[in-house]
């Protein structure tokens, strides 16, 4: 059989390819035009090391809140890259500690894995959603759904609270994930009633409790996610989309404004080109 060698890349190796990532995405703007107002274009995904997607830069940012968009994506490329750091670093040591596996050292650097889809590019928000699976040593692997979603009239995450208004006893909360960083989450009662009655026997229990949400629009699907997070790991696979269509976000009390731009984000993803 034969044997997989990856390499383990050291802080600097890690700033090098951060480095590229930046160059590669400042090439690519220079060369862009301006993107249409109800419109984004992003740059296409490229990985910070093998099997470790980096946030994708908008082409061209020229308004106030696309370089603030641009701004908090390098933030958080920058954040992940001392992140990944950290993660080798515990994982080397945790080797050292329960002894070293026959290639156990070729696998630090495949301790981070994650994949970013870009689940809407306008009009009016923009919408990333990163999937991370980690093992940085000890008793069990971690995963961490992350999802940012920018309202491009400001370049600020959106404030979930204010796209609930007429829904009553909504709050919201913020969950800090594997990377360091912080993500907003929604808190909904009558969301909470939706994700009961669709969980599992098993997974009734974990969501007693009020229970807070990542929220993303989705435009290829015409939908807006809802994802349980901020689970006990004993409890992680429980944690299941809800796709709301249109209709019963609107029940839920959603604002027009976002449901209204995910139903033409639909429509120009549903369009097939022709040729």
């Amino acid at each position: 059989m034969k044997r997989l060698t990856t390499v383990l890349l050291n802080p600097s190796a890690l700033s090098v390819a951060f480095a590229a990532v930046l160059l590669g995405s400042l090439a690519i703007s220079g060369n862009a035009q301006t993107p249409a107002a109800d419109s984004l274009r992003l740059e296409p995904i490229k990985q910070l090391r093998k099997g470790v997607d980096a946030w994708p830069m908008i082409v061209s940012p020229a308004t106030p809140a696309a370089q603030r968009v641009n701004e908090t994506l390098t933030r958080l490329n920058r954040q992940l890259v001392q992140s990944l750091h950290d993660c080798d670093a515990d994982y080397e040591g945790w080797l050292k500690v329960v002894g070293h596996p026959e290639d156990g050292q070729n696998q630090i650097s495949l301790d981070w894995l994650r994949t970013i889809k870009v689940t809407m590019e306008g009009p009016r928000f923009l919408s990333l959603v990163a999937s991370d699976e980690t093992f940085c040593g000890g008793a069990h692997p971690n995963s961490d759904v992350i999802a940012m979603v920018f309202d491009m009239t400001t370049g600020a995450p959106v404030d979930w609270t204010k796209m609930v208004v007429k829904s009553p006893g909504a709050s919201v909360n913020s969950a800090t994930l594997s990377d360091g960083s912080t993500t907003g989450t929604l808190v909904l009662p009558a969301l909470q009633k939706i994700n009961l009655t669709a969980a599992d026997v098993d997974c009734k229990d974990a969501f007693q409790d009020p229970q807070p949400f990542l929220m993303w629009p989705d435009a290829k699907r015409g939908t807006l996610v809802a994802q349980p997070c901020d689970l006990p790991h004993v409890v992680q696979a429980c944690a299941r989309e809800i796709n709301l269509t249109m209709d019963q976000a609107r029940r839920l009390g959603f604002d027009e404004s976002l449901l209204t731009a995910i139903e033409k984000a639909h429509r120009q993803t549903s369009v097939t080109p022709k040729g």
